[in-house]
């Protein structure tokens, strides 16, 4: 039977997994174009220019196609889930209004006057623009992130009852609190990590691709590589650090993840916290494939091997998107996981049925109650379920080919 829950979880699943691969090797090369530009004017190297150039035509494409799959997000929340938009807009507003400062206001058009003044503009200036540009343009994972940390570990919320409230209650967050969230800093610097390593990852394999043995292709290969190493290990290290503190502070997460309940939840309570989907063979299973692909790209690196090149695209494409969203599912049925220090205290003080209204309201099912019509027609009409698998499926292929004919024509001009 199909459930609210299952349908806000496949779409939403569905969108990060394309767009998150896109922002990422959007923000890599807002990071490493910069200093590829500057290097070559320095040095007066074609092969550092020709790079640049090349990265910045991937550059436009690729944030064209990942903002329209912002978008679809952003209309995803704000359709199936209202009551959760509406209360985390109304929560976090000061770190929605920066992200959206920062990727729409100033970023966007930035982007175009970065591409449009290269070549134009003394090199060094224009490497200037590059970094405050990438600067501004990684606020946006700075704030979203910060959302992350909280839908895992609301820190800094008070809860308290309110008889006129349409949810029996009022939450209010010390915005200050919420940015010492101890989930906060390493999933940054795990974001971050990821961002570099998998834009290097991606520069080794789209020059693998399309090799055709110019100078730019294999200097973008033996950059690649390097910024691959560096942060790929790095990401490594931040992410476990990330999973250790989720371990300490989430319950329902921890559960999901590792397979079994941690051992500071008591009894009583994991009729609360028991998730919705145990995933612990899915995380293992990446944590699998993410050191295969860390000994590929040693060997790679090591022989330089251009069908391992090609493989190393793919894969790590399949790491990032396994590992997103286990992270956003390990929340069900929650959309807030409350900490369990939380849970105890509202029993103490205001008593067992409270805190169970709390819990309540704070799950996926509760927030996406506008998706009850749909579920009930698709559970009575079952071919229209299998009908937009087949759209889906489609719509999937297309984007595939389109990402890699305005690429490949992009990089033909």
């Amino acid at each position: 039977m199909v459930t609210s829950t299952s349908v806000v979880a496949g779409l939403l699943s569905w969108a990060f997994d394309v767009h998150l691969p896109l922002v990422y090797t959007v923000l890599g090369i807002l990071w490493i174009t910069p200093f590829i530009e500057y290097i070559g004017g320095k040095r007066m190297d074609s092969r550092y220019s020709d790079l640049a150039k090349v990265m910045l035509n991937y550059l436009i494409v690729v944030y064209a196609i990942g903002g329209v799959f912002g978008t679809i997000i952003t209309v995803f929340l704000a359709g199936l889930m209202p009551v959760f938009t509406n209360l985390a807009g109304i929560i976090l507003w000061p770190v929605w209004a920066t992200a959206i400062v920062a990727g729409v206001i100033i970023t966007i058009p930035v982007i175009g006057m970065y591409y449009r003044t290269y070549n134009t503009w003394n090199y060094k200036n224009h490497a200037i623009l590059g970094i405050l540009l990438a600067i501004s343009a990684s606020l946006i994972p700075l704030m979203f992130r910060l959302v992350f940390a909280y839908t895992a570990f609301p820190a800094g919320t008070s809860i308290t009852p309110d008889p006129s409230s349409i949810i029996g209650f009022d939450l209010s967050v010390n915005v200050f609190k919420a940015f010492m969230n101890p989930l906060y800093l390493p999933l940054y610097a795990s974001t971050m990590s990821a961002v570099l390593a998998f834009t290097g990852i991606m520069m080794i394999f789209g020059f693998s691709v399309r090799y055709k043995g110019l100078p730019h292709q294999d200097l973008g290969i033996s950059v690649g590589k390097r910024i691959a190493l560096v942060f790929g290990t790095l990401y490594g290290i931040f992410t476990s650090i990330y999973l250790y503190e989720v371990y300490e502070t989430s319950a329902t997460m921890a559960w999901s993840i590792f397979g079994s309940p941690p051992s500071y939840l008591p009894s009583a309570l994991q009729a609360v916290f028991k998730p919705t989907y145990l995933l612990n063979e899915a995380f293992y299973a990446t944590v699998s494939i993410a050191l295969l692909l860390f000994v590929i790209l040693v060997v790679f690196n090591l022989k330089n091997n251009r069908t391992l090149g090609i493989i190393l695209g793919p894969v790590s494409i399949a790491v990032l998107d396994l590992a997103e969203t286990i992270d956003l599912l390990a929340h069900a049925p929650y959309a807030v996981v409350p900490p369990v220090s939380v849970a105890e205290n509202l029993i103490n003080t205001y008593g067992v049925q409270f805190a169970l209204t709390v819990a309540k309201t704070l799950q996926v099912s509760t927030l996406s109650s506008t998706l009850d019509f749909l579920v009930q027609l698709i559970n009575k009409l079952p071919p229209l379920l299998y009908m937009s698998l087949i759209l889906f499926a489609f719509f999937n292929v297309l984007l595939i080919i389109v990402i890699y004919l305005a690429l490949a024509w992009r990089e033909e001009r």
